[in-house]
């Protein structure tokens, strides 16, 4: 999940003449992902004020563009309502609504769901200059064929991991033999007694990814491991370990 930040100062406060106060917003959805079924007509997203106020909401999917906008978003999704407002500790429905696309069915397909939340300027500071904090989120949509082969709980064990290199620097390359993403989120190699940590990322269905492991693993080394940590449908971050052999490359 991706959070954004961005001020927006009132004329007074552009001038330089703003006050320290800030509002700001923790409207929230439950889960970091959401998961389309194929099969589905639409798909129901819940969101939570857990403000004493309310605030302002704006929706939109995007095909991957970080600095998409409700105007430039090109993604085969429908939100209803784009824009609405919820009240202080109160929930809003919005529908997810797919609108069609000639999308792989054998392997999942991934947009970005973008939430802007735009809170109440306090009322008790209404005569005074204010930051206004708004608040941007981005969550993984993964549209999800029935045709995909395999369950996605045990994606993981399609994962094939191979090295190459040595000396002061290795690449692992990461081949995912399943037609689901598998979100990683860090990763250990272990050449004998030495422990060597790397960031991964995530790896597209039929796909590679690759990440560069600083520290020495000798192309004859024995006994070599790697660590992963992947993401499930529920947002929970588990473990998995692979063995890498001597000296193997991709």
């Amino acid at each position: 999940m991706i959070l954004r930040r961005v001020a927006v100062l009132s004329a007074l406060a552009a001038a330089g003449a703003f006050l320290p106060g800030v509002a700001s917003g923790s409207v929230t959805l439950p889960g970091t992902r959401v998961i389309y079924d194929a099969s589905l007509r639409e798909r129901s997203l819940q969101f939570t004020n857990g403000d004493n106020a309310p605030s302002v909401m704006q929706v939109w999917v995007d095909s991957g563009d970080e600095r998409s906008t409700p105007k430039t978003a090109d993604a085969p999704f429908v939100v209803a309502p784009p824009i609405f407002r919820i009240e202080p500790k109160a929930g809003q429905t919005v529908r997810l609504v797919f609108t069609g696309k000639d999308l792989p069915q054998d392997r999942e397909s991934v947009f970005y769901l973008n939430t802007l939340q735009i809170p109440s300027i306090s009322a008790a500071n209404a005569d005074q200059n204010q930051m206004l904090v708004l608040l941007r989120n981005r969550l993984k949509i993964f549209y999800r064929p029935a045709g995909i082969e395999g369950r996605p709980q045990n994606a993981h064990e399609k994962l094939a991991l191979h090295r190459q290199g040595g000396g002061n620097g290795t690449r692992i390359t990461a081949s995912n033999g399943s037609g689901y993403y598998l979100s990683l989120v860090g990763g250990t190699l272990t050449c004998g007694a030495r422990t060597s940590t790397f960031a991964a990322g995530m790896v597209a269905p039929h796909a590679d990814a690759q990440w560069d492991v600083p520290g020495n693993c000798p192309a004859n080394a024995t006994d070599i491991r790697v660590k992963v940590r992947y993401v499930d449908d529920y947002g929970a971050v588990r473990e998995a370990d692979y063995p890498v052999g001597a000296g193997s490359t991709k």
